[in-house]
């Protein structure tokens, strides 16, 4: 274009030359050809750099990657997609990419495809008419947008758009506890994206196989290909935002279940136990209520406790039992709480344990195994940070409710039985009447012999080998064990939780 502009230029001055022979011929110099040259259409390298600082300095910077483009950019680096003649052809290759990972649910305004189309296609036209919005402007916006949206989109459908320890640990004030202000709720090893990670991909850019790597970041879970279909076949607005928050869940980069494993959807408020040789449980659970929500984790499950007596943490001492039931000896009896000096082990009379002995730390409190016991007859223990576990309850009319929400974060579990025999490995008959006889079911052999003289329930401790995996999850959109898709209610409002979070970049 700047060439075609000269070169006419020059014939028409030589042109005028020859036809007035008897003038002097002007001499041209360099200013001459500048001044020629449309003011619209000249670039500047310094006007470029300028207009990418003013994006790092005025833009949405909201998602965890924009800190990556931030730092490449204040660096003298080379630009990465824009070119002396335009904008280089593999633009278009992220395009598509970003198209259609949008037409399969994610918002529109993450990845900033139509601003990004529009400066590309004005680009082409060469559509710039004034100094206000010049061709500088635009090609620095394009350079800066296109790398943002880029890292955004191969860290997001990689990691996530979202850093769920970063946004659920950070969702609710801690019960005044300076050290840690936030209850934690997200307690899974989950990948993340990282300086290297990012280098790489911005190398690729330049690289002849950039297609091929667009490629290999596609996410290629079933679950998440199911519901990118699920979204094209409905037309639900409110089902379509379901659709997201659970399809950002599977951009999650965690461990993945294999071969025989427990899985707790804290949504569905229900447990399977899969194994994938023989036959699998599902069974309702009761989970930690609204104000005491159970965490997401992955664990082992390691032993089963049979007639275990329940340490009741501190938290509900200093929250529930203190401040309304000090010296009620009634009340401690009727639940058949003991209270224990820690330091000495002493057992003392609840009549002389004041409110204040109980928020001093020094007490704990333990209920009495057997019948009655809030842990019922039968835990499944497991490593975490937060002291829950999976266990029976002497509260089974709980299963009957819709909205099972009652616990203070552990889970209990409506066949306590079925899923202990499920843990065991080949279980014989007589780990099977162990269990049965030390919760009080008669064992499978009418034969065995059974130990009557005991009146209080047997303490027992049966260990899980091989450690069997535990996966605590939170999908309000998940399989049943015949593969229908079920929607489930967001009992935490954690949905709302992820649509907020991406409607902020």
């Amino acid at each position: 274009m700047y060439l075609r502009h000269i070169f006419l230029i020059l014939i028409v001055f030589f042109l005028f030359s020859c036809g007035e022979k008897n003038k002097p011929v002007q001499e041209l110099s360099l200013d001459d050809f500048s001044s020629w040259i449309d003011t619209d259409y000249r670039l500047s390298a310094r006007q470029i750099r300028k207009e990418i600082n003013s994006q790092q300095k005025s833009g949405n910077h909201n998602m965890y990657t924009d800190e990556y483009v931030n730092k490449y950019y204040s660096q003298p680096n080379e630009y990465l997609w824009i070119t002396p003649t335009g904008v280089s052809a593999k633009a278009d290759s992220l395009l598509s990419c970003l198209e259609r990972v949008t037409n399969d649910g994610l918002p529109q305004n993450i990845l900033q495809i139509e601003l990004l189309k529009r400066n590309i296609e004005r680009i082409h036209k060469l559509e710039f008419k004034n100094q206000e919005d010049n061709i500088n402007q635009v090609l620095g916006q394009t350079e800066y947008l296109l790398t943002k949206s880029y890292i955004r989109f191969v860290c997001g459908e990689r990691f996530g758009y979202i850093r769920p320890d970063l946004v659920f640990n950070r969702l609710e004030k801690a019960d005044q506890k300076p050290k840690t202000p936030f209850t934690r709720l997200y307690d899974v090893a989950t990948e993340k994206s990282d300086s290297n990670f990012v280098s790489n991909a911005l190398k690729q850019i330049k690289s002849d196989k950039f297609t091929t790597y667009l490629q290999s970041i596609t996410n290629k879970d079933d679950l998440y290909m199911r519901l990118a279909q699920t979204f094209k076949d409905t037309t639900d607005t409110t089902f379509r935002k379901k659709i997201i928050a659970n399809r950002e869940r599977c951009r999650w980069s965690v461990e993945k279940p294999k071969d025989k494993f427990v899985w707790v959807n804290l949504a569905a408020m229900r447990l399977y136990a899969i194994d994938t040789e023989e036959d699998s449980l599902e069974m309702k659970i009761c989970g930690g209520s609204t104000k005491h929500k159970s965490p997401q984790l992955i664990s082992r499950i390691e032993r089963i406790d049979m007639n275990p007596y329940w340490n009741i943490p501190f938290n509900i001492i200093k929250k529930e039992i203190a401040p309304s039931h000090a010296q009620d000896t009634a009340y401690f009896t009727r639940n058949k709480y003991r209270i224990f000096e820690k330091e000495s082990g002493k057992e003392l009379h609840p009549k002389d344990v004041t409110r204040r002995m109980l928020l001093s730390g020094d007490y704990r409190i333990r209920q009495d195994n057997g019948d009655g016991n809030s842990l019922g007859r039968l835990i499944f223990r497991f490593p975490n940070n937060f002291a829950v576990f999976l266990h029976d309850t002497n509260n089974k009319s709980a299963f009957k409710r819709e909205r099972r929400t009652v616990s203070h974060g552990c889970i209990r579990v409506e066949h306590p039985l079925d899923l202990a025999v499920f843990l065991l490995d080949k279980p014989k008959d007589e780990q099977i009447d162990k269990i049965r006889t030390a919760i009080g079911l008669p064992p499978l052999d009418p034969e065995t012999e059974i130990d009557t003289t005991s009146t209080s329930p047997k303490l027992g401790i049966m260990k899980v080998e091989p450690k069997i995996p535990v996966f605590i999850t939170y999908y309000t959109l998940y399989p049943n064990l015949k593969g229908e898709l079920i929607s489930y209610p967001d009992l935490y409002g954690y949905d709302e939780v992820i649509l907020q979070k991406l409607a902020s970049y």
